[in-house]
């Protein structure tokens, strides 16, 4: 399992963006992160063309299909979500890493159970503003 902003494991920060010219205020070889809405397509395709690593906020097993197919390295998700989701990463074998998304280190072994891909913390994803 995946650990984002655990406070005993080591961790690249992700950096929530919402336009294209955020990207520049974040550090090379990041993962941006942003929602997944028809308004971002073209940030997501922007992503795409220049080899960026992107996660995609998602709440549904269709956006989670959609958002393996736009080439997104991790797929994150509310716990309430996150079971189901995870079944279908597993049974199309998705490249993107399914990661729940919580605030509180209790919420940690509710992933563990439903065996998510991993768990990212609220407070590992720093908003950028362009």
């Amino acid at each position: 399992m995946l650990l984002f902003g655990h406070p005993y494991v080591p961790s690249q920060p992700f950096y929530h963006i919402d336009a294209i010219e955020a990207i520049a205020h974040t550090p090379a070889n990041s993962v941006v992160t942003l929602f997944f809405t028809p308004e971002n397509l073209d940030i997501i395709d922007y992503l795409t063309q220049n080899s960026v690593r992107f996660a995609l906020h998602i709440e549904t097993i269709t956006d989670a299909v959609i958002a393996e197919n736009l080439g997104a390295s991790y797929l994150i998700v509310l716990p309430k979500h996150a079971e189901a989701i995870q079944k279908v990463a597993e049974h199309y074998l998705f490249d993107a890493k399914v990661l729940g998304y919580i605030e509180e280190m209790n919420d940690l072994e509710e992933l563990i159970e439903m065996g998510m891909d991993g768990a990212i913390f609220s407070d590992s994803i720093i908003k950028v503003n362009s």
